[in-house]
């Protein structure tokens, strides 16, 4: 059980956070501002008990550019039922009244179709909906007759952060999309969030805790878990990074990163895992850790760069999959750790091949074989491995290693042995 009571709140909860763009065609990405963009002119609307607006919808309708939303819990820790909120405005930060406390929806009965005016996700931020925030919501019961109704959608809409949320028991936690020629579903960020427990039985395996399209996306210090029949984080974005995150007990894999007939056709379709904590379900779905190419027949040209992670399965394997020519993985300082036996690491299919998967100073277990050499060797000392990412303007020592565990903020589990816990 989740306790709704609150999340914790940092220091810098209120701090403008700088802007990352795309570098020499690979991976750079932007980080929103933690707070809507600054206004002289912005007003607070307030919904709740007592409060100018009883439907967060109808606050959201009457709010201007770089307005705050602030929605307090209703008595007794009640859930608002049923919600429905369509963003086209833009600036907008949505968050619980009061800091460190949940606010729960639950849209459980109504369905969120997609079609015509309705959205189809609690929170949907469609065109135009750039630079927003969503912070500090609890978002469960959304479904459809698709079996992808979502705790939020970001349709389209660029520069959306969704921090502090806790996601859980929707056919998909958050979802998203977007395409690079026209630079929409740019600069997603999701941190600090506990995504949980997503997915459909009726629909198995297409249903993911996160699923997400565009150009690009950063996810940062989330607990991504138990995905019910799908991936945990499965993505067609450009440019996908994933930091300081816990990735575990996904019944299919934990992250899936696949093709986009547009998006990950150009060059520097690229993406990041570092200093994660992954730990394989054993659920009855795919065994596999990490996959990176294609599902869908069309290009992946790009790099997986997986630095400064621990990854952990009770599976023979493989852990990684590569299946696309273009596509590439490359592996710098990780600790994989594997059931007894022999061990499979890798996969390559659909024109993959064995030189598209490199990399140094990694610790294997031993039923890994032949790639304790290939792959091991010294720990590669952090400045030189730093180099090794694609170049960003953001100083990643100063990034915070905490994760949302059950409602709170928790020192990241950084050892193996935290990996292997729920």
């Amino acid at each position: 059980m989740v306790d709704y009571s609150g999340y914790a709140t940092e220091s810098a909860w209120r701090d403008t956070r700088s802007v990352l763009g795309l570098k020499n065609a690979i991976i750079c990405l932007v980080m929103l501002a933690a707070l809507s963009p600054a206004s002289a002119f912005s007003h607070v609307l307030q919904v709740g008990p007592g409060r100018t607006f009883t439907s967060i919808a109808k606050a959201v309708a009457a709010a201007r550019p770089g307005d705050v939303i602030k929605v307090w819990p209703l008595g007794g820790n009640r859930a608002y039922r049923r919600t429905t909120v369509e963003v086209t405005t833009s600036g907008l930060t949505i968050e619980s009244g009061i800091p460190g406390k949940f606010v729960k929806i639950n849209g459980s009965g109504f369905n969120y179709s997609g079609r015509g005016a309705v959205p189809r996700g609690i929170f949907q931020f469609n065109p135009g909906a750039n630079h927003c925030v969503l912070r500090g919501f609890a978002l469960y019961g959304a479904h459809n007759h698709s079996f992808n109704g979502a705790g939020v959608r970001i349709n389209a809409a660029n520069n959306v952060l969704v921090s502090h949320c806790y996601i859980h028991g929707n056919d998909m936690g958050i979802m998203s999309n977007g395409d690079l020629p026209h630079g929409t579903g740019a600069d997603q960020q999701i941190e600090f969030c506990h995504i949980t427990r997503n997915g459909s039985y009726k629909q198995p395996g297409y249903n993911h805790n996160l699923y997400l399209g565009g150009t690009s996306a950063l996810i940062r210090g989330c607990n991504i878990s138990h995905a019910l029949t799908g991936h945990d984080i499965k993505s067609r974005c450009h440019i996908t990074w994933i930091e300081y995150c816990y990735v575990h007990g996904s019944n299919n894999r934990e992250i899936d990163l696949v093709d986009d007939k547009v998006n990950t056709a150009a060059p520097g379709s690229d993406a990041v895992i570092l200093g994660c904590v992954i730990a394989k379900g054993r659920g009855n779905g795919n065994h596999q850790v990490i996959h990176f190419g294609q599902d869908g027949g069309g290009p992946h040209n790009g790099t997986l760069f997986v630095i400064h992670n621990t990854i952990r399965t009770p599976w023979s394997g493989p852990v990684f999959v590569i299946s696309a020519s273009g596509a590439h993985i490359v592996c710098f300082d990780n600790k994989i750790i594997g059931p007894r036996g022999r061990l499979s690491l890798t996969l390559f299919i659909h024109g993959a091949k064995a030189g598209n998967f490199s990399g140094s100073g990694n610790w294997l277990s031993t039923g890994y074989g032949i790639w304790q050499k290939t792959l091991g060797g010294r720990l590669i000392p952090w400045p030189q491995a730093r180099r090794l990412l694609p170049p960003t303007d953001l100083s990643v020592n100063a990034r915070q290693l905490k994760f949302l565990r059950h409602g709170q903020l928790v020192n990241w589990p950084g050892t193996s042995a935290g990996a292997g816990k729920n």
